[in-house]
């Protein structure tokens, strides 16, 4: 299926905005006060946001949404939670993989030149530049208050992409905070991980915003790294995509690359990262179009059936979850066990760290406990 010229999906996604934005007026121009309508109001304004992008209106958007709530809608606070915290059970981890990732903080000036071409982590980088995220982002009660009543949100359900199970759905961004264990409001009980991944929820909740830092790294326009002499940066005009990453603990990323360099800051929480470099790539078992006849093509991002080319996921899980899962891998995937471990990084991140690494650099990322994460690609 080709896509669409980018003038052609401005106009649509245009379109579409305009449409909601009309609707949504709609919905709450009655005279009968209606807390029903008001929130379908907001839903479908942030549908335009979310799916469209709200090209040219997202600042009337969110001026819209803040007036609908402040005339029709209260931000009720949460019932205290009646659960109790479930012992945590141990969290499995290979001894495979002993490297770590080295802790450095080179000069802005030099890191284009010198820093660029291999990972490395910024030991509380957020705390020494003051982010206030590293406090209110730990607070459901601060999360909800920025985004105001009747708010939605997209969230991947399961807790793992490559998985036939695996899904998306719009919900309640009240009902997905309540999904997460937060110091003052233990998690409501689940039957499913939701995960709030790759989304711009900075663009969405512009109050965020103010609340943390780009690092400096991220406008150095470093050159195209020598494993990866096909990257490019972003296309947008900032030339940067931000996006958080919002999750239980357990919930994991699986190994892939992405095509851009990434300043990954870790906010609330602790967050397990594994890396390895491009030139393994042909011992990490990708995904592609013939892979497993079980697995919904169409369906699971893991296979990418437009640009075979661009199959960017690993079969292999680098988090194993028991011995005996780790045993079995070594039987299916034998040459990433006996080839990477020895090139391969794992570390914890804490918050305020902030990890940076190339394009085309495999990753893999885990939630040691509720994790609040954004990811800059530029």
């Amino acid at each position: 299926m080709s896509r669409l010229p980018p003038s052609e999906s401005l106009c649509w996604r245009r379109l579409y905005t305009d449409a909601c934005i009309l609707y949504a007026v709609f919905r709450v121009s009655d005279s009968v006060q209606d807390d029903a309508a008001a929130t379908e109001a907001i839903a479908i304004l942030d549908r335009a946001i979310i799916i469209a992008g709200a090209p040219g209106r997202l600042d009337s958007i969110h001026q819209l949404i803040k007036n609908i709530q402040k005339n029709h809608l209260t931000l009720k606070p949460f019932r205290a939670s009646s659960g109790h915290r479930q012992p945590l059970t141990q969290i499995y981890n290979s001894s495979a993989f002993s490297r770590s990732v080295p802790c450095i903080h080179p000069a802005p000036n030099a890191f284009g030149r010198e820093w660029s071409q291999k990972p490395f982590v910024l030991q509380g980088h957020g705390c020494v530049q003051g982010w206030k995220a590293l406090r209110s982002w730990a607070s459901i009660d601060y999360l909800r208050s920025v985004a105001g009543p009747g708010r939605i949100v997209p969230v991947e359900v399961g807790k793992d992409y490559r998985t036939e199970e695996w899904t998306q759905r719009l919900m309640s961004w009240d009902c997905f905070l309540q999904s997460l264990d937060f110091p003052e409001h233990p998690a409501q009980p689940q039957n499913e991980v939701l995960y709030l991944a790759q989304h711009n929820l900075l663009m969405q909740f512009p109050a965020l915003e103010g609340d943390i830092g780009i690092p400096e790294y991220v406008y150095a326009c470093p050159d195209p790294p020598s494993c990866y002499p096909a990257y490019k940066p972003p296309g947008n005009a900032d030339g940067l995509i931000i996006n958080a990453w919002l999750g239980p603990r357990g919930t994991i990323s699986p190994a892939h690359t992405d095509p851009f360099f990434n300043c990954y800051a870790q906010v609330v929480g602790r967050k397990t990262v594994w890396l390895a470099p491009p030139d393994v790539s042909d011992l990490m078992y990708p995904f592609d179009i013939s892979t497993s006849d079980t697995i919904d093509k169409s369906h699971n991002p893991a296979t990418n059936i437009a640009e075979p080319s661009m199959c960017n996921t690993s079969r292999v899980d680098v988090f194993p979850n028991s011995p005996e899962a780790e045993q079995a891998s070594r039987d299916t995937f034998p040459d990433f066990w006996k080839e990477v471990p020895q090139k391969a990084m794992c570390m914890t991140l804490a918050p305020g760290d902030v990890l940076f690494f190339p394009p085309g650099w495999w990753h893999a990322m885990r939630s040691e406990e509720t994790s609040f994460s954004v990811s800059m690609w530029f």
